[in-house]
């Protein structure tokens, strides 16, 4: 299965569900991580990760714009799970993301500003289906605050898209950011159980 983990918007946790989907995966078998972002967040993770004793890891390289389709693809070919960690705007690689997925995995805030960029990027997402009309498209909500409604606004603007959301809210948690600076996963770390338990519950959710 590939996955494209988008968003045009930044701060919405995209690296974050990208690494950790790729560690899960890793753990069933030989797993590709393509940094497609121009900020090369995966790919520091990646580095760090290698410092460390964390196992399994994935196999990480750095692909942009239409080499993330052409390339990837050739490399897709070699492994048993692909991960594409692409976005932060609209751009080519974003585009050609959506073109090598099987399956668009789209972390997203609760907030009018996430709602607003949702817009801009479902007509991306509806472009690529031209294309690739077998792409399965999951929506995540992400640094989700439980103290504030926000959640359950922006689950009333998704349903309006009619767009499949995962049942999995992962929250703002600090477990997160320290388990990314440290190349590792929250799993590992083992400190934050509710975090544990959000990320599994989505992996189980996505590849269902």
């Amino acid at each position: 299965m590939i996955f494209a983990c988008v968003n045009t918007k930044g701060g919405v946790g995209k690296t974050t569900t990208a690494v950790h989907l790729a560690v899960m995966l890793a753990r069933q078998g030989q797993t590709l991580l393509i940094d497609g972002d121009p900020q090369a967040s995966a790919a520091s993770w990646a580095a760090w990760r290698r410092e460390t004793q964390y196992d399994p890891s994935p196999t990480t390289t750095c692909l942009a714009g239409k080499a993330i389709l052409s390339e990837g693809k050739q490399l897709a070919a070699g492994f048993e799970h692909v991960v594409v960690d692409a976005g932060g705007r609209d751009s080519v690689g974003l585009r050609s993301a959506l073109l090598l997925a099987q399956r668009a995995v789209i972390p997203v805030g609760a907030s009018n500003l996430d709602a607003a960029a949702m817009t801009d990027l479902l007509e991306v997402v509806e472009l690529a289906r031209d294309y690739n009309p077998e792409l399965d498209v999951r929506v995540l909500l992400t640094r989700v605050d439980p103290r504030t409604k926000d959640a359950a606004e922006m689950l009333e603007f998704l349903a309006e898209q009619k767009l499949s959301v995962l049942p999995t809210q992962v929250c703002e948690r600090v477990a997160f950011r320290r388990a990314i600076g440290e190349g590792a996963t929250v799993q590992e770390l083992s400190r934050d159980q509710a975090a544990i338990a959000e990320m599994e519950a989505f992996f189980r959710e996505v590849m269902a």
